[in-house]
């Protein structure tokens, strides 16, 4: 390891740490969006400009402040380093007290959903009451000193409803916590694309990407500015909004969603005082997915220990992610809601249907979700299978997809009780024997 690289990782692990260190006085530290578009992804034979986000930026002196941040002593400007993704986290120290900053409420915006078939015994209630149970939400508190927490609030993310996510400005990467914030683990930067779309925790390489300015505008009643971003993944179209009580807790959500592109943390996109508001992705191979908040509001009362990254409570995990509880996002009563009844159908000539439900087979590599009448209902790990009772015998409209959109495979109408598989060849996603 160089000296200047053993020097990052030993402020990094003094930051904050030292119980004895004296305070100074004074605050402690710290369907889609009618605006969304898909935007054309670069070109295929576009080389990215890579980043190695775990070297310190060359012939910088670092040194700490009195908080235990990491400033650059020549310009006075913060100076992040990359989380190690091996070892647990010092103790992070902030007194209680409460925080100026914003809380944003959010969701993940799917496209190409499909519409349940116009039939009598389709149960538009139960329809709609699903999609209020797995609607894809996060909670968002950005402190204006610079602290994130993310609040995992749907069923049918990629990780349990009760799992969070917290950032601070002193250091890249991000904290993952369990429901109950009994565990935590580590995320070095580039690690939240595969948690997203995979459930899985390995590094996506970062390049600088590409930006430039496309308009202005207004959303929520903030002014925002607009940008595409463009890297060897895809391309990010970004609303960044004006909200000052953000303060530098708006360029963390920033962050993480450039890390979803896989575009390093570092990039000046990311500014102090602003916040995404609105952003949609476009991948290189096809497909997308949108990101919108659906309200902000300014608060004061934002509790610091709250923040704290990792909170005294979690042990630290090296390995393993929160337990998603089967993958099954609907209960039998909350998915039989969605017909009136079942039809008068004759037996069904499949003989790996179960006797009611269904069994959702993925035969390929990657975390599939299946949706049943545009519902997630169920995610299905790699070379795994799951078997969901509730939905009545009937015609039903079901898609695989993955959660960020990179593969979105045609809509198909199944009978069910019915075995669904969704291989790696051509015909993924027919039911079994047809």
């Amino acid at each position: 390891m160089s000296r200047a690289r053993g020097a990052v990782l030993g402020l990094l692990l003094a930051a904050g740490c030292d119980p004895t260190r004296q305070q100074p006085e004074g605050p402690v530290d710290a369907g889609a969006s009618p605006n969304a578009k898909i935007l054309p992804a670069p070109l295929a034979n576009e080389e990215p400009d890579l980043v190695d986000a775990s070297t310190p930026e060359a012939g910088v002196t670092l040194v700490s402040d009195d908080y235990g941040r990491l400033i650059l002593s020549e310009t006075g400007q913060l100076s992040p380093v990359p989380l190690p993704p091996a070892a647990p986290l010092p103790q992070d120290t902030l007194s209680a007290r409460e925080l100026s900053g914003v809380t944003l409420e959010a969701a993940f915006r799917w496209r190409d959903v499909p519409q349940p078939l116009k039939a009598p015994e389709v149960a538009a209630d139960g329809i709609r009451a699903a999609q209020r149970l797995t609607e894809l939400t996060w909670r968002i508190d950005l402190a204006d000193t610079g602290r994130m927490r993310i609040a995992f609030t749907s069923r049918a993310l990629p990780l349990p409803a009760g799992s969070e996510l917290r950032a601070r400005n002193d250091v890249y990467g991000e904290v993952l916590l369990w429901p109950g914030l009994n565990q935590y683990r580590v995320l070095p930067p580039g690690a939240l694309r595969t948690l997203m779309a995979e459930r899985r925790v390995d590094v996506t390489p970062l390049s600088a990407g590409s930006a430039r300015p496309v308009g202005e505008g207004t959303r929520l009643g903030h002014t925002v500015r607009k940008v595409e971003i463009n890297a060897s993944l895809g391309a990010l179209y970004l609303e960044l909004g004006k909200v000052p009580e953000a303060g530098e807790g708006g360029p963390l959500l920033c962050r993480a969603l450039l890390e979803i592109l896989g575009v390093d943390p570092k990039s000046p996109e990311c500014a102090a005082g602003e916040v995404p508001l609105a952003a949609s992705y476009a991948w290189q191979g096809g497909g997308g997915v949108g990101f919108e908040v659906t309200s902000a509001t300014r608060r004061s009362d934002l509790v610091s220990t709250d923040l704290l990254m990792p909170p005294p409570s979690a042990a630290y995990a090296a390995s393993g992610l929160p337990s998603a509880q089967g993958g099954v996002f609907l209960n039998r009563d909350e998915l039989a809601a969605i017909r009136t009844g079942p039809l008068a159908l004759p037996p069904s000539g499949d003989p790996g249907a179960p006797g009611e439900g269904f069994v959702a087979v993925n035969q390929s590599d990657t975390l599939f979700y299946l949706l049943v009448d545009g519902i997630p209902a169920v995610a299905v790990p790699p070379m795994g299978e799951r078997y969901v009772v509730g939905p009545s015998r009937g015609l039903y409209v079901v898609q695989w997809r993955t959660f960020l959109g990179e593969s979105i495979e045609p809509p198909q109408t199944v009978e069910m009780p019915a075995r669904l598989v969704r291989s790696s060849g051509a015909d993924a996603g027919a039911p079994d024997g047809r």
